[in-house]
């Protein structure tokens, strides 16, 4: 039975399956490593997996009796990362450039040692919003400006240095405080 958009936007709509989308992003993991990173049963991640594969979102492979996961079609990536731009310029998310204390002042005075050119406040969103938005404003960026982002989400914690990283950028430092934001900061790469 082939997809339905309606099919198509409900199976998205889910936070679950939105994160296991995010982790095969840059991955081509199995349902024990995702379970694993998301901290949730493995019965649960695989019941998504398959659900999406049955649908045509993911595809998989077995490689020495490990069935590996990962996106059917760039497409899907390509509707997740303009659906997020769609929602991000609704919600009015853009970096603030760091100039004459301005990021000091809107963090009450608590900036670490690593002064940054711009930044990104992420607080409330949940992945993949947080980590592809970090993406974006580093390609705008000048090359060698450090980038401060800051989430609550854990998991887009742990997803934004390593995706940094993966496109060439430097992951510098990561700081969580008491209240549960994590700063995360980045120094955009000097080539392209």
């Amino acid at each position: 039975m082939p997809l339905k958009l309606p099919d198509l936007f409900r199976t998205l709509s889910n936070q679950t399956r939105l994160e296991i989308l995010t982790m095969l992003m840059d991955n081509y993991l199995t349902a024990t490593e995702i379970a694993t990173l998301l901290q949730i049963d493995l019965s649960t991640v695989y019941r998504h997996l398959q659900q999406m594969k049955k649908l045509g979102i993911l595809t998989s492979t077995h490689l020495h009796g490990v069935e590996r996961f990962d996106f059917s079609s760039p497409h899907i990536f390509r509707m997740l990362d303009e659906a997020i731009t769609f929602m991000s310029e609704l919600k009015g998310f853009s970096p603030i450039v760091c100039s004459e204390g301005i990021c000091s002042y809107y963090l009450g005075g608590e900036l670490d040692e690593i002064e940054p050119d711009q930044l990104l406040d992420m607080r409330g969103e949940s992945c993949p919003v947080p980590d592809i938005q970090a993406r974006k404003t580093l390609r705008k960026m000048n090359p060698g400006e450090i980038l401060l982002v800051i989430v609550d989400y854990p998991l887009s914690g742990e997803r934004i240095p390593a995706s940094v990283q993966k496109e060439g950028h430097e992951f510098l430092k990561k700081v969580a405080d008491n209240y549960g934001d994590i700063k995360i900061y980045i120094r955009r790469r000097e080539n392209g």
